[in-house]
């Protein structure tokens, strides 16, 4: 195997770079979702009870996240070794894919959580109305969340078809088969 491109994403685009996208991403991902819905609902009274249940689900947006990213690896057999930390009071979790994975994999892999929570958010909007302010904004958070993984699939889409990519302590490796 040998190396075929190596993929930094703090590196290559820089980490202030890489907030600033996640931020704008945000506030678009917030007008686009919540003005369609708001002019569906428009004789809907919203409703701000339950803030600290919101609260909490901010706070536990990312390790839900980097818990999704683990559900395609672990069906399609891969190990993949997790630790909790905390980040200020904030929980963190830490993934670890313990060998190699297909392209295709790491693809689902990266697509997984952004597919399920824009699903469980858009019906929420939908089925609890009075709430969908608190969706647009939970949804509008995990696609900011969710910009490094689409950066990251942009590299991984021009990758060789047979391709494999292997985490290493600053990014992934994209590794080819020697002919």
């Amino acid at each position: 195997m040998s190396c075929w491109k190596t993929i930094n994403l703090t590196k290559d685009i820089g980490l202030y770079r890489i907030i600033l996208i996640s931020l704008l991403t945000m506030i678009l991902s917030f007008i686009l979702t919540y003005l369609p819905i708001n002019l569906l609902y428009s004789k809907v009274h919203l409703k701000d009870g339950h803030f600290l249940m919101f609260v909490l689900l901010l706070i536990s947006m990312h390790p839900f996240h980097k818990l999704l990213h683990i559900i395609p690896l672990i069906l399609c057999g891969c190990r993949v070794s997790a630790k909790l930390k905390l980040f200020h009071l904030f929980p963190t979790i830490q993934l670890k894919a313990c060998q190699g994975m297909k392209k295709n994999e790491m693809i689902a892999s990266l697509l997984t959580p952004f597919v399920t929570c824009s699903i469980l958010f858009i019906l929420g909007s939908i089925y609890l109305p009075t709430y969908m302010h608190y969706f647009s904004i939970a949804m509008a958070f995990h696609i900011g969340l969710c910009v490094p993984d689409f950066l990251l699939l942009k590299h991984l889409l021009f990758a060789p078809k047979q391709c494999f990519i292997e985490e290493f302590e600053d990014g992934y490796e994209v590794l080819v088969q020697n002919k």
